[in-house]
């Protein structure tokens, strides 16, 4: 393979990379948990989204995150776990099971996310 080849090869693969890292998720339910370590009941809330790039976590919960990722642990059977800073540097976890739940911490906040189905919200679609 020429360099030319392999230059043309590089430029091509590399867009890729952060394509592949952006995920969009939707939500509208989140739960809380007390100061018993119990989850609390679950809280329906408008149509929101998380988004995950290859740097940053932006999302809505009780407030508006923006967090830059420091660190990414990937786990086993799909999760990852996301050592985050928000806007003022205050240390946040992220962790995404199987792109079906997250789990937020920050400070004592605790919150579950369980993400809407791209099928779920085609049929809700197909009804109205």
């Amino acid at each position: 393979m020429s360099l030319k080849n392999l230059f043309y090869f590089i430029v091509a693969v590399l867009p890729l990379k952060g394509i592949a890292q952006h995920k969009v998720f939707s939500y509208n339910q989140i739960q809380t948990r007390n100061d018993f370590q119990e989850w609390g009941k679950i809280e329906n809330i408008s149509n929101q989204t998380v988004e995950f790039s290859a740097d940053n976590i932006k999302l809505k919960i009780d407030k508006n995150y923006q967090l830059t990722i420091v660190s990414k642990t990937n786990l086993p059977d799909k999760g990852i776990i996301y050592l985050c800073k928000d806007e003022k540097s205050n240390p946040i976890t992220v962790m995404l099971i199987d792109d079906i739940k997250m789990y937020l911490y920050a400070k004592s906040k605790r919150f579950l996310i369980n993400f809407q189905h791209p099928g779920s919200l085609f049929q809700l679609a197909e009804m109205d």
